[in-house]
């Protein structure tokens, strides 16, 4: 039978880091084509998980969007089995490194070298396994970062050194349908080895977990839309996929629920740390995103500093959430203990091993707490993210670029080579400007997934351009939207200078002219280095025959990784609807100059046909059918405006315009309302609040560091970390005394 094999590694010095191929990216589209093809036979099975077409309205619910949330939830039952099938094959097939990482490992030299692994994984087509487990293999590589921890914290070096097998897996996909056929031995061997069938679907509707109380083995369902259709919520089902999921232990009668699995999660960390002396997870390396030995000096330890401190408090907390106590039922219990803790002296002297420890940590080791707990928030997984949400976020990418349908296009390959080399521009720009985040475009973001799917080559690129200090750039898939449209204008006019007037987004929906607009037409421009060049090169994209108006399939900003906050604070609302009106106004200001230029008579000798098109483009602009943006500007009158009208008040009902920016952000991601009821956890939204779920530990972020996620630069709803589409934004915090008052900036902590 097939097997995993492992090659040797030269242990001569490793030769220039490896650069992505135009033919890596073309495969790469064929296969995102066969997981678009997959996500369509799935979500129009009819009646597939028990879940029907027929009477789909739910209360609560527009009926237009009913469909769409039916088709919705088949999908996300099918990505939470191929989450529990991809678990199998990943502890099952790939091989494992034994002993496993300790704290002690961790603090000998020879830990600097453990990115280099000796061997490496073989990939042949007969261990290659089914498109559903690819799938989620894919989105798992897609977090740099945590998929380094992960092949560190279970052994698994020699599979993060070794690149997606490419021309394998591009062998196995037909090129006019786009399915995947395995062979004969994959087949065997994946079914031997996991326990699964090949096909998903002829796996049974149930499966098990653990229960957290004795042990046993509790066969649950993956849905209960079986039993009860779609006429009641899907919030209110209670299989393993739903977000109600509730099951009761035939054995001891224990409750099971998502909250309480999370528990349980922590649980074994805990005592893995205890007894094996295991890292806690977020624990493998600095805040950087490099792992190094432990260095005499305290301070550069903080990445090991959260294990320090569960280790002192273990025994009081395995007390506190041991199942029969029932005193503990979920992990926002454990982040209110740990609150309590932290302010203790004593714990802090422990943790320091130390009777010179001061109040309080150092503030990254306050980051590095978070880092850990992120790991359980929205994730019950023995993995550091939750898989499942992650799927379907890179779903939205996958989406985009089959709407874009590059891989039928007649110039695919003078595509791919223009995109390769404007991401090489993108990286130099994230490595050397680590206090902004860089946003990618579609084309951009295409080149820089498939350098994320070589592991190994990646991270030693990485670490080669931004190397002062070493830095892992990271790809974080939940970013709040405001940040995403901050940080991507800061890109546009970063790669205008890098390229002497280069125009970033080939696109011009709304969205896009919106940012390009104040940066090459705004006042006093015109002094600005470059700024002729890229107003020609605009120009020339306007008048194009046929350029890309429709906001659904442009190259433009890629916005797979945002996520709504919710909950957010007053000020920080009215900041975000500043934001739109923004954006709008400067929208309104990009059609006054289409239609002055339109109406020139120095511009006759233009085609006819492109001066319409260059304004019907810049008037694709995408309003909520609600009477209150009325006020702002009508889509059928905005291009036919007088020079009078011209001047008409974009409104103050900074409400709607906001509801505008979530129109746009929306329609590309092609989300409808009610997503929230059919996944366990958030995979588009997280809770801005100071008390809400996923915040931070009071006393581990300081005053300019609210509790929040790690999403934003500055921002009252982030926890220090910009994360970004580029990950890399701000800077380390480890030199800054933590008596410090002031508003400190922390790199990005992919939290």
């Amino acid at each position: 039978m097939a097997s995993f094999l492992l090659t040797d590694v030269s242990t001569s010095p490793s030769p220039v880091p490896t650069f992505i191929t135009p033919k890596q990216c073309v495969s790469h589209l064929k296969l995102l084509s066969a997981f678009a093809e997959l996500r369509v036979v799935i979500s129009n099975n009819d009646g597939l998980f028990g879940i029907f077409d027929e009477g789909g309205h739910q209360e609560g619910v527009p009926r237009d969007n009913c469909q769409d949330l039916v088709k919705e939830k088949r999908w996300a039952v099918y990505v939470a089995r191929a989450v529990k099938r991809y678990t199998a094959w990943w502890f099952r097939c790939f091989p494992s490194e034994k002993p496993l990482l300790t704290m002690a490992d961790i603090r000998k030299d020879a830990y600097a070298n453990v990115v280099k692994p000796k061997k490496i994984v073989q990939w042949h087509e007969d261990i290659l396994p089914p498109l559903d487990v690819l799938m989620v293999w894919h989105s798992h590589m897609l977090n740099p970062r945590k998929y380094l921890e992960d092949c560190l914290r279970y052994g698994k070096m020699s599979a993060w050194g070794a690149s997606f097998p490419w021309e394998l897996v591009d062998r196995q996909i037909d090129g006019t349908e786009f399915e995947y056929t395995g062979s004969e031995e994959a087949r065997r061997y994946f079914e031997t080895r996991t326990g699964y069938s090949w096909d998903s679907l002829l796996d049974p509707l149930t499966t098990t977990v653990l229960c957290p109380n004795c042990g046993t083995q509790v066969v649950v369902g993956w849905t209960t839309g079986l039993e009860t259709g779609v006429k009641l919520r899907f919030d209110s089902c209670t299989g393993l996929a739903d977000k109600g999921f509730r099951a009761t232990c035939h054995n001891c009668k224990y409750l099971i629920d998502h909250d309480r699995l999370k528990l349980a999660k922590w649980r074994q960390d805990v005592r893995s740390l205890l007894e094996q002396d295991r890292p806690m997870p977020g624990c493998f390396y600095n805040i950087r995103g490099v792992p190094f030995p432990v260095p005499e000096s305290w301070k550069e330890a903080s990445f090991l500093y959260p294990s320090q401190l569960i280790r002192v408090v273990a025994d009081d907390m395995l007390a506190l959430t041991d199942p029969k106590a029932d005193t503990c039922h979920s992990i926002a219990a454990v982040r209110d203990y740990l609150e309590e803790r932290v302010r203790e002296r004593r714990v802090l002297q422990m943790a320091h091993d130390s009777r010179f420890a001061k109040v309080r940590p150092i503030r990254a080791e306050k980051l590095c707490i978070r880092r850990m707990m992120s790991r359980y928030w929205d994730n019950s997984s023995p993995f550091s993210l939750d898989l499942l949400g992650a799927v379907i976020r890179q779903g939205k990418f996958v989406q985009q670029m089959d709407r874009i349908n590059w891989i039928r296009s007649p110039t695919l390959h003078a595509t791919i080579k223009r995109l390769v080399e404007k991401y090489r521009v993108f990286f130099k720009l994230m490595a050397d400007n680590s206090r902004h985040m860089a946003v990618p475009t579609l084309d951009v973001d295409l080149a820089w997934h498939t350098h994320q799917l070589s592991p190994m080559q990646y991270y030693d690129y990485s670490v080669r351009l931004a190397s002062s200090p070493l830095r892992f750039i990271d790809h974080n898939d939940k970013v709040d939207e405001l940040e995403l449209t901050i940080g991507f204008e800061w890109t546009c006019k970063a790669y205008r200078e890098a390229t002497c007037g280069g125009i970033y987004s080939e696109c011009v929906c709304w969205f896009c002219e919106a940012i390009r607009y104040p940066d090459i037409y705004g006042h006093f421009r015109s002094s600005i280095r470059w700024v002729s060049n890229a107003r020609k090169a605009v120009d020339d994209l306007h008048r194009q025959q046929d350029p890309v108006s429709k906001p659904d399939s442009g190259p433009h900003i890629s916005l797979h990784s945002a996520v709504r906050l919710q909950n957010i604070p007053k000020a920080d609302s009215i900041r975000r609807e500043t934001r739109a009106l923004q954006l709008l106004e400067a929208h309104r200001k990009s059609l006054r100059r289409a239609n002055k230029h339109a109406r020139s008579p120095n511009n006759q000798r233009e085609s006819p046909v492109a001066l319409a098109s260059a304004i019907a483009a810049v008037n694709s602009l995408i309003l909520p059918t609600s009477p209150t943006t009325e006020t702002l500007i009508s889509q059928d009158e905005v291009s036919m405006l007088s020079p009078e009208e011209d001047e008409v008040d974009p409104g103050n009902d900074m409400k709607s315009a906001e509801e505008i920016i979530a129109n746009f952000f929306d329609s590309i991601n092609q989300l409808v309302d009610g997503l929230d009821q059919l996944f366990p956890d958030h995979p588009h939204s997280m809770d801005g609040s100071a008390n809400g779920q996923g915040n931070c530990i009071s006393g581990t972020c300081g005053s300019s560091i609210a509790a929040g996620n790690c999403v934003s630069c500055g921002n009252a709803s982030a926890c220090g970390a910009s994360g970004g589409c580029g990950g890399v934004v701000l800077e380390d915090v480890v030199e800054v005394e933590e008596a410090q008052d002031v508003v400190v900036v922390a790199e990005d902590l992919d939290m």
